[in-house]
């Protein structure tokens, strides 16, 4: 069993006399973020749905 220092090394993550951990390899890459309109952001938050209310018992559009 091999200890996680020396995993480590042989990967190539990281350098066996200093210690130090490389950036590059540890960071992970994600996938790039999706620009949503300002019509997208009104209709996920809800503000362009249709508003009802009660005439008469009845439940009617606005």
């Amino acid at each position: 069993m091999k200890s996680l220092q020396t995993e480590q090394v042989e990967i190539g993550v990281s350098d066996a006399c200093t210690g130090e951990v490389d950036k590059k390899s540890t960071t992970a890459k994600g996938k790039p973020k999706e620009q949503l309109s300002d019509r997208d952001w009104r209709e996920m938050m809800g503000q362009n749905r249709q508003t009802y209310k009660r005439v008469n018992g009845a439940i009617r559009k606005r």
